[in-house]
């Protein structure tokens, strides 16, 4: 072996074949904890430490920002210096590059505005509010436009003679004219638009095409439609192709994200060759077992089987509890005992759950015992209404037919500009055929009548001017545009943690900035901007020594020592949504699986007898997937902090038990969530035995009888 690739060494026989394999397509199965951003990250390594590749002929894709700056990192300190015009980061960030080079050579403006889940919110509100439609909600038609979107379903495909689908396919129009008009992509959009590009101008898609020699994906399987059809668009058959993925950890459907993008990866890319990475690097042996005791009851996966060479290392520990605060002592008054008698610091912890309406008790306990703690899947960063406000002033004056972004800087600070005068304004801009900003520029000439504004309008094209001069550095941009606001006395009235804390985040956008400036050959606000506009919750997650606090999907790519994987109650984990269809609640057992592979050494799975649920305190039945991974399995110990529980309880759930496996067809029934329905069929028999019942509201829905927790009207 040439002293070039001594590296290989560093790699076990399967990732070594991987990085060398450099035919046909390539899918690498790789099970949690296996070494996957490894592969990726010597196969760039490989590519360009041999000649075989130059940086912009490769197009790697990561699906978060944080996990591309690190394998770009990692990639650099390999080679020990820095490479450039590598095509490396999310999915949704290629896009942007992508529009831009093609904007750019048809010779039009490449900045645009990227609408984030909250502006997209304002936009369908103002349509909802125009249109004085009051019985749909603006969140829940962003979702539905998305999802629409995901499957690349548009309003010209849809066609029902429903009133309510009728009235979401005008709002969805007026949508997407409204992002038309203010030049704007939604996320979904970015992927929509580098399709349409590539369908539409065959000469730029091949040309981009024969650029790319070398196309390199992590998470496949988190992959949807559209993004599965930007890589068939860029793969021709003379570059090279390489997927790595884990079936198993397909979580993400509820985002379009298609498993079977992963299991029918061979069909679309013929003489596809299947390395499987099975030798898990992170967990004790324990841990491992029960994980591929869970996940080998799904039907729809590739087999592969995790091992270790690891110590089998602690027993899993499954607790009963008596309620959600039962369930937050324990697992705090753990965490304590841990930490002070094993010397681990709180980073060492995380506490995961199915949803975030769980976190409640946990931060109650944490701060009651004093306890730093980070809780992911809170409001990210920028989209705090101070951060979000300051930004909307760069992106104005980055894209000036921006109204989203105008409306939310014309008034901020107070100028006395109410919604009639921005409304006048967009009109007159309209009817003139003329921009916005130009309206605003010549507004005391355009509307000679509303003296008592004008002052406040001049004071915001000043501003817009003055960051405009700053455009090719966004920190000095930011720094004059918090200099020219006068937070101090904006922030006076409020409390005092929440003023200071309000300016520390002013503070730490300036830092960001700055960072930003001094890592990057491009420092312009609109680059800033593409950048923080595709950030995530996990983005934004410091390495800093605090417990952490998310839900099961946020935790997915980050490992611990100590886990405690909380709620494991029918109903939530698997959530009460996944009963109807079996593929819903295979993804829920992927979703478990992803829990317990998180844990290095220490793995607490804990449950409830009892919990407040959708406003009401109900009796909860233990998980299915706990029965699968066994209470009397010889690696679990079991404890039962109910004992103080009445008889009666135990009485409730006794019968309970034995009233299962007994409901006839067409008998009454009533169950906790769905109300009242009647019996219309049965499949399976005893744990399997499934009820099809027909509900007062009409919905047909298929349920376990076994965890129904119905009662006989």
């Amino acid at each position: 072996m040439d002293a070039a690739n001594t590296f290989l060494n560093e790699l076990n026989e399967k990732q070594k074949e991987a990085v060398l394999y450099l035919k046909s397509p390539l899918l690498v199965l790789a099970g949690a904890g296996s070494g996957k951003t490894r592969v990726l990250t010597y196969k760039i390594f490989y590519l360009l430490k041999n000649g075989l590749s130059n940086p912009e002929n490769i197009f790697a894709v990561t699906f978060t920002n944080k996990a591309a700056d690190e394998m770009k990192e990692r990639v650099e300190k390999l080679l020990g210096f820095p490479v450039k015009n590598m095509m490396i980061g999310t999915f949704h960030s290629m896009c942007v590059r992508i529009i831009k080079r093609f904007r750019w050579e048809r010779m039009k403006s490449p900045d645009f505005s990227i609408y984030d889940v909250d502006d997209s919110k304002s936009v369908i509100r103002n349509i909802l509010k125009e249109k004085k439609i009051h019985d749909l909600e603006p969140k829940g038609i962003c979702r539905i436009i998305s999802s629409l979107k995901n499957r690349m379903i548009f309003p010209e495909d849809l066609d029902s003679e429903d009133d309510t689908f009728k009235r979401i396919k005008e709002v969805y129009v007026l949508y997407q004219e409204t992002l038309k008009r203010n030049d704007a992509y939604d996320f979904d959009d970015l992927l929509i638009e580098t399709i349409r590009i590539f369908n539409e101008n065959e000469i730029f898609r091949k040309k981009f095409s024969e650029r790319i020699k070398y196309i390199l994906v992590d998470e496949y399987q988190d992959t949807n439609y559209a993004q599965f059809l930007i890589l068939k668009s860029i793969y021709d058959g003379k570059n090279h192709i390489t997927v790595v993925g884990d079936d198993d950890q397909s979580i993400y459907g509820f985002r379009g994200a298609q498993i079977k993008n992963i299991l029918e990866f061979e069909e679309h890319f013929p003489e596809t060759k299947i390395v499987k990475l099975e030798q898990n690097y992170r967990s004790t042996r324990n841990i491992l077992n029960i994980a591929n005791r869970v996940i080998k009851n799904n039907l729809k996966r590739k087999e592969k089987v995790l091992w270790s060479s690891f110590d089998d290392g602690e027993n899993i520990r499954i607790v009963k509890c008596k309620d959600e605060r039962d369930e937050a002592i324990f697992v705090v008054d753990k965490i304590i005992e841990m930490k002070n008698r094993q010397g681990k610091r709180l980073k060492d912890f995380a506490i995961l759950y199915r949803t975030n309406a769980q976190s409640r008790p946990f931060e109650e306990i944490l701060r009651k015992n004093n306890i730093r703690y980070t809780l992911i899947g809170n409001i990210k960063f920028f989209e705090r209404k101070e951060i979000k406000d300051l930004l909307s002033y760069l992106s104005f004056t980055v894209n000036r037919n921006d109204e989203i972004s105008l409306k939310r800087i014309i008034n901020f600070p107070k100028r006395g500009i109410g919604d009639v005068t921005l409304k006048s304004i967009t009109l007159f801009a309209k009817a003139k055929d003329l921009s916005v900003w130009e309206c605003l520029k010549n507004f005391e000439e355009n509307f000679p009548e509303k003296k008592r504004v004008k002052n406040g309008v001049k004071e915001v094209v000043d501003i817009i001017e003055n960051i405009e001069k700053n455009r090719d550095n966004v920190y000095n941009a930011l720094e004059f545009l918090v200099d020219s606001i006068d937070f101090e006395n904006l922030f006076d009235k409020m409390l005092k943690d929440e003023k200071y804390s309000r300016l520390e985040n002013i503070q730490e956008l300036l830092n960001s900035a700055k960072e930003f400036v001094l890592k990057n050959e491009d420092r312009s606000i609109s680059a800033y901007l593409d950048m923080i506009s595709l950030y995530t919750d996990i983005d934004d997650y410091k390495d800093d020594d605090s417990l952490l606090l998310m839900t099961v999907h946020n935790a997915k790519g980050l490992e611990f020592e100590n886990v405690f994987v909380t709620g494991l109650e029918d109903g939530l984990f698997p959530h009460r949504n996944s009963f109807e269809e079996d593929s819903n609640c295979e993804e829920e057992r992927r979703l478990l699986y992803v829990a317990l592979t998180r844990a290095k050494k220490n793995l607490f799975l804990t449950y409830t007898v009892e919990r407040f649920y959708y406003q009401e305190s109900s009796f909860r039945i233990p998980s299915r997937f706990l029965k699968e991974i066994g209470f009397e399995n010889r690696i679990v110990d079991y404890f039962d902090r109910t004992k103080s529980l009445s008889t009666k309880k135990y009485d409730f759930e006794k019968k309970r038990e034995s009233d299962k496996g007994k409901f006839k067809i067409n008998e009454r029934v009533v169950h906790p969530i769905f109300g009242e329905g009647i019996i219309k069929g049965k499949k399976g028999s005893g744990e399997d035995e499934i009820l099809i019942i027909q509900f007062l509201n009409g919905d047909v829905k298929k349920i376990f009888a076994e965890y129904a927790n119905l009662t006989r009207k």
